[in-house]
């Protein structure tokens, strides 16, 4: 369907009546969505497909009636209902991992100047499902054509570190010269999403061993530890020593030294939590400003070689140290824990198996210097296998998105809304808007959106993986349910001190579900 044919489905009476905004403002509902309503991602009439979608994730209705109708309406007359259907059952089939099932329909989809959703997911699934299921060709076709169209979304570099992954493991007795190539063109195609932002680049730990999250690390480490440097490693200096430059001359600096708080909840990592750890050491805050960063490792019982293996990190280690919990009592205890010995005046959390880009910390921290409005920023992530991989458990708008976790907040927000709720799942989003209700919208502010400024490493075993706390309640389930409880307290609160939580309360401010509670 082109633009042309638009006006045929577009419906004015439903439009107005979905958004108030456009009636109030008088505006020609038409021209209003074409204009602005399809950047905002607006809907330009009632979907069938999008109830549907909603009742297969909140299971509201049968899976396999709302399954068979998003397939009926894969073959609608209206281009917005199959397009929107085709993305619905690719989603869906994805999470399920029929990648197959997946390609099949998201190749059905119509694809044309106007189809729904308005954004590059699902170009982006239709290329991960061909990676999945080995048709290269066209996975490469599909990823020429969406950069052809989206020159600027970072996603499109991840997929073609994907791809070349993929193909490194079908070729896997090939020489080991053609395999080293593979993975040398992989890093390249990481380090392009940050060039491109002005960013640093990195390089591997040990050249010898493959790419992976374990073996990342900062270019200035790595030019430590060489004996000299080649003329492709001196180019890295180069782009690096230009990179920072930049940052520094944007930056606003207050001109008192930063001190910022990072704590570190573990439990059971073992030698993972050294790749979380050398990233906070790598931090470019940590080395433009001497005792900038306060890393407290909160260790919540771990009965493997946890606790010996980061107290020998932070022995060796300046500004990091281990504080040992008797009982395992959850992550967002432990970092209670952490917050109560906190002396930042910015506090922010790391995930014992992530990894972090060198200037993520110092990037946060000066967008609170040049926005004295934020009492907190986050900054974007994706998430991905031990071996870079990358994927997400439900495509939105790509790979990338913003990431929870790294909320950076002011002391005030401490001061005044006390600590994470003890719960084992969803704090750090209550937290967040917690913040949104204590101070206004404006109180929270991003940083490099859509620039992975953290690698958030897919384990079975995350909370996030299991069963019944998956990231799919929060559709239906034991998450929407908090969510839900939670923005009751917030909504009730008659200012910011009503929304203060204490370290341990002896009562609940509001119910949770006693499956998350400690």
């Amino acid at each position: 369907m082109s633009v042309d044919n638009l006006p045929m489905w577009f419906d004015s009476t439903w439009y107005c009546k979905q958004y108030p905004d456009v009636a109030v403002a008088s505006v020609d509902p038409y021209d209003h969505y074409m204009h602005h309503g399809i950047k905002e991602g607006r809907l330009p009439c009632p979907l069938q497909a999008l109830k549907w979608d909603e009742a297969l994730w909140q299971q509201t209705d049968d899976g396999a009636e709302c399954i068979q109708a998003l397939h009926r309406l894969l073959e609608h007359a209206n281009p917005l209902e199959a397009s929107f259907a085709g993305f619905a059952l690719g989603r869906w089939y994805a999470w399920k991992q029929a990648w197959a099932e997946a390609a099949r329909v998201l190749a059905c989809r119509p694809v044309d100047d106007v189809c729904l959703p308005n954004h590059s997911g699902p170009a982006l699934l239709e290329i991960e499902a061909y990676t999945r299921i080995g048709k290269f060709s066209l996975a490469w076709r599909k990823m020429a054509l969406l950069r052809d169209q989206v020159p600027g979304y970072k996603d499109t570099f991840l997929a073609v570190s994907n791809l070349l992954q993929a193909t490194a493991e079908q070729s896997a007795g090939v020489a080991g010269h053609v395999q080293a190539t593979l993975q040398a063109q992989r890093l390249a195609w990481l380090n392009n999403v940050w060039l491109a932002a002005g960013l640093v680049p990195v390089a591997l730990r040990n050249r010898q061993q493959p790419l992976s999250i374990d073996n990342l690390d900062s270019v200035r480490a790595h030019t430590n530890k060489a004996d000299g440097a080649d003329q492709r490693q001196r180019a890295i200096e180069s782009a690096t020593k230009s990179a920072t430059k930049s940052a520094t001359k944007s930056a606003t600096v207050s001109g008192a030294v930063p001190l910022v708080s990072v704590i570190v909840p573990v439990f059971n990592a073992g030698d993972g939590v050294l790749t979380a750890l050398r990233s906070l050491a790598a931090q470019t805050l940590r080395h433009r400003f001497a005792g900038a960063l306060e890393v407290i490792v909160v260790d919540d019982a771990s009965t493997d070689n946890t606790v010996a293996v980061a107290e020998a990190f932070a022995a060796q280690t300046p500004g990091f140290r281990v504080l040992r919990q008797s009982k395992n009592v959850g992550a967002y205890a432990a970092r209670n824990r952490g917050l109560a010995e906190a002396k930042g005046e910015c506090v922010t959390v790391h995930d014992s198996d992530d990894w972090s880009h060198p200037q993520k910390l110092e990037i946060q921290w000066r967008g609170l210097q040049q926005h004295p409005e934020w009492m907190a920023c986050n900054s974007y992530w994706v998430r991905c296998t031990s071996d870079l991989v990358f994927t997400s458990w439900r495509m939105e708008q790509g790979w990338i998105y913003r990431n929870t976790s790294s909320l950076m907040f002011r002391r005030k927000v401490f001061e005044t809304l006390g600590y994470w709720d003890r719960v084992r799942v969803e704090a750090d989003t209550e937290y967040y808007y917690r913040i949104q209700a204590a101070f206004g919208p404006q109180s929270l502010g991003e940083v490099l959106p859509g620039v992975p400024l953290a690698f958030g490493r897919m384990v079975p075993t995350a909370l996030t993986m299991q069963s019944s706390t998956h990231l799919v309640t929060q559709f239906s389930g034991v998450r929407a349910d908090y969510r839900k409880a939670s923005e009751v307290w917030h909504r009730d609160a008659l200012s910011p001190e009503d929304l203060y939580l204490p370290e341990a309360p002896r009562k609940r401010p509001f119910w949770a579900p006693m499956v998350i509670t400690v």
